[in-house]
Parts: C-alpha cells; sequence; structure tokens
C-alpha cells in the first residue's frame, strides 16, 4: 500500500517564490516610486510658489501696488529686481517680515512662508527656503525653484 503526503514539494515552492518575485520585480520597476515622488514635490513646489506670488499679489492690491519691501521706506523698494532666495539667511530677501510694520506678509497675507519639500528635515528651512523671487523690468513677479524631475519650475504673474 502506498502511502501519500499532502502538501508541496520544495520544487514546486522555489518555482511560486521565484515567479512572485519576478512579477514584483516588474510591478516595482513599472511603478518607479523615486519618480512619483518627485514628481509629487515639483508639485508641491509648484502650489507652493503660486501661493507665494498669489501673497504678494493680495499685499500689492491692498497697498497701493506697491510690493512688499524690508527697507522700512514707504518711498523706495528693495524688492529683488533679480533671482534672490527667500529667506532670512544673509543675501536672501526676507519675504517673511517684508511689508509695512504692523502688515507683513505672514501672518496677514499668508499663514506662514512655505519652502521648498527637501528641507523637510533641516532644522530652520525657513533661513532659505529653496524658493527665489524678483520682479522684471516690466513689472511681472517672477517664482522659481529648483525642480527635480522638471530642471526649473518658474510661476509668472
Amino acid at each position: 500500500m502506498k502511502k501519500y503526503y499532502m502538501g508541496f514539494t520544495l520544487i514546486e515552492l522555489l518555482i511560486v517564490i521565484s515567479i512572485l518575485g519576478i512579477l514584483s520585480t516588474v510591478l516595482i520597476v513599472a511603478i518607479n516610486p523615486v519618480k512619483l515622488l518627485a514628481r509629487a514635490r515639483d508639485s508641491q513646489r509648484k502650489t507652493d510658489l503660486v501661493a507665494i506670488l498669489a501673497g504678494v499679489i493680495e499685499y500689492a492690491s491692498e497697498n497701493s501696488g506697491d510690493l512688499p519691501d524690508t527697507d522700512g521706506d514707504p518711498d523706495s523698494s528693495n524688492f529683488p529686481q533679480t533671482a534672490t532666495c527667500i529667506g532670512t539667511e544673509a543675501g536672501c530677501f526676507d519675504l517673511a517680515n517684508a511689508g509695512e510694520s504692523g502688515d507683513e506678509l505672514v501672518p496677514f497675507y499668508m499663514v506662514s512662508m512655505p519652502y521648498d519639500p527637501k528641507f523637510a528635515n533641516e532644522t530652520d528651512p525657513h533661513l532659505n527656503t529653496g524658493y527665489m523671487i524678483y520682479v522684471d523690468a516690466n513689472g511681472r513677479l517672477h517664482a522659481v525653484a529648483q525642480g527635480e524631475v522638471e530642471t526649473s519650475i518658474l510661476v509668472e504673474r
């Protein structure tokens, strides 16, 4: 009388595990989570730039068209004419505290100054937000960020 054992052989198990490994590798390569996360961060950067320009435009519309500045003189403006980083670091334009005293951009026109998602783990990302801003000779506002998928993200108003 023959005995029959229930279960799988070692060869059958190895074949199934190999097939599952190949399928999961193909799926991960097809999805490419690194690129998807980079696209998500680029999308966040563009949203941040739009929010920054919206705050600046709202400030200007409520202040006779004057852009927020940090020089304290209502007759002059030190709003950047060339691409300048936004932040409190030396060489950057402190956009969060720009504006007339008591009417600064943050918190009156924006809750807080956004910063580049890649600086999320930094101790103080507001030293340099990773974003740049300037107004050109034609009076158009530009906000710029360095992207991961897109080389440069530019929003103009």
